[in-house]
């Protein structure tokens, strides 16, 4: 059985220009997660990040990207699109992992802290951040 889904998640910058990852399955990650019965994916988006982190007072940016990636569940094989956003909050709000989605940490990265961790992650969270953030300089 094949299932697909949609999601919405957020690369999010604070007031210091740092972006917050979330430490998730044994690498680091973006927030992002499925998308509610009627649900614009926006809402997804902010929502979904705000709950895997603790964090209120998301300001939503522009799109970025979609992203396709395929996990199983049970004998199910599931192929989730992830609609991503740029996201802003002001100053640097403090992140608490939502531990019951097995989120083991999240925390705010300068630009080459966090492409030194995402570069150790999944393809398309690494082609997803590269694509989002050309064009700027390591910190």
């Amino acid at each position: 059985m094949v299932k697909i889904v949609d999601a919405g998640g957020g690369l999010v910058q604070n007031g210091f220009g740092e972006f917050l990852l979330i430490y998730r399955n044994g690498r680091w990650d973006l927030p992002k997660g499925v998308r509610d019965d009627g649900e614009a994916l926006a809402d997804t988006a902010l929502r979904e990040v705000g709950e895997e982190c603790g964090i209120g007072t998301i300001m939503l940016g522009r799109f970025i990207a979609c992203t396709w990636h395929s996990y199983w569940v049970d004998t199910d094989v599931v192929f989730k699109q992830t609609h991503w956003y740029y996201m802003y909050v002001h100053e640097k709000p403090i992140p608490s992992p939502q531990t019951e989605e097995g989120i083991e940490m999240c925390g705010w990265f300068s630009f080459a802290e966090a492409w030194a961790r995402i570069n150790q992650s999944y393809p398309s969270i690494r082609w997803l951040f590269r694509r989002a953030t050309q064009g700027l300089a390591p910190a």
